[in-house]
């Protein structure tokens, strides 16, 4: 999470400083961030009422749907927008945050909208998140990692219950932690560090390692009854029940492991297909997109050092949805 352009939010835990206009240092050159006046990177205002003869769908997920490492046109909401004609899409990516935190921004920026589509992309990382109390951030003082608080859910008798509401404010390190809360901190900030040094110095060897061992970097999608996962499937049919008769498309983002097939994606897919039977749901996986480029094109869906889609990771991922937005804009014209 890139501090500077984030402000504390006392329900989602931080969003982007409204209405700001920033070029962030980034290893491509720098992107442009544009805000608007509820603080997320979308160029439309949040005003209930639809334009006439518009579909609308609202979006939502992490830093991919967001768009760390580009400018706010070349994104794949933004590109979806550009290619279809009379669709509008609210972009509620948020960097940092997990699918806990994206229910807690439509409930509190989006259930009040008139839209068409609810769009749902989750980093099948976010399973993570989910699981976390706290979020790490390199602190701009000394470059030292702290920890900042976030909302979160726990599971009792099959419901939803919310912690740490109104979000904690301040930054703790790991001293001030409540014991046993280091293994309830989302590693984020450490891990994405580490991977640099990784991708630096040993990347000629890393991808066979990776296939050679069959690395999973999402274990947690392994068991279907496992904490983290009952956790985020009752956060998503919570959400998708809370829209009622609204169509939804859960479209989880695959990390570049399965894109670049260094890891089976086989495990998250069968979770989320358990989400396939939820009434007006549609779960839809892009990766499939993805595999019909070659093994070059693939590796530069991603930056060099930096995980996230570089422009032709966005184009790649908005020509995957399309179909699936033409055929929703079709149901709703009958």
């Amino acid at each position: 999470m890139v501090r500077q352009i984030n402000e504390y939010h006392p329900v989602i835990g931080h969003r982007y400083i409204p209405g700001i206009q920033a070029r962030i240092p980034h290893e491509s050159g720098g992107y442009l961030v544009k805000t608007n006046s509820s603080g997320f990177r979308c160029q439309h205002e949040f005003v209930n009422e639809k334009p006439d003869k518009t579909f609308r769908v609202l979006l939502f997920g992490d830093s991919f749907t967001a768009g760390d490492g580009v400018s706010n046109k070349y994104r794949f909401g933004d590109l979806l927008e550009q290619r279809v004609g009379g669709l509008e899409v609210l972009n509620f990516g948020l960097s940092g945050t997990g699918t806990d935190q994206q229910y807690l921004a439509y409930e509190h920026y989006g259930s009040n909208l008139t839209f068409d589509l609810l769009l749902i992309c989750p980093l099948v990382q976010n399973i993570k998140r989910v699981a976390s109390r706290y979020e790490t951030v390199i602190t701009r003082d000394n470059g030292d990692v702290g920890f900042i608080a976030k909302p979160y859910f726990e599971l009792q008798d099959d419901e939803l219950i919310l912690k740490n509401t109104p979000v904690a404010k301040g930054i703790l390190d790991r001293q001030e932690l409540d014991e046993g809360d280091n293994f309830l901190a989302n590693q984020g900030v450490v891990e994405r560090a580490l991977r640099g040094v990784i991708n630096r110095y040993l990347y000629p060897i890393k991808n066979l390692l990776q296939r050679t061992v069959a690395y999973d970097p999402v274990t947690e999608y392994s068991d279907a009854n496992g904490r983290e996962w009952k956790l985020m499937k009752k956060i998503l049919k919570d959400w998708v029940k809370s829209v009622g008769d609204v169509p939804v498309v859960i479209c989880p983002i695959p990390l570049y492991h399965h894109v670049e097939e260094l890891s089976s994606p086989v495990n998250y897919q069968r979770r989320f297909a358990e989400l396939s039977d939820e009434p007006n749901v549609q779960v839809f996986d892009p990766l499939y997109k993805f595999l019909e480029e070659s093994r070059e094109t693939r590796r530069q869906c991603r930056f060099e050092f930096d995980q996230h889609f570089t422009q032709l990771g966005h184009s790649i991922m908005a020509d995957a949805l399309i179909p699936v937005i033409l055929n929703s804009m079709k149901v709703s014209e009958k």
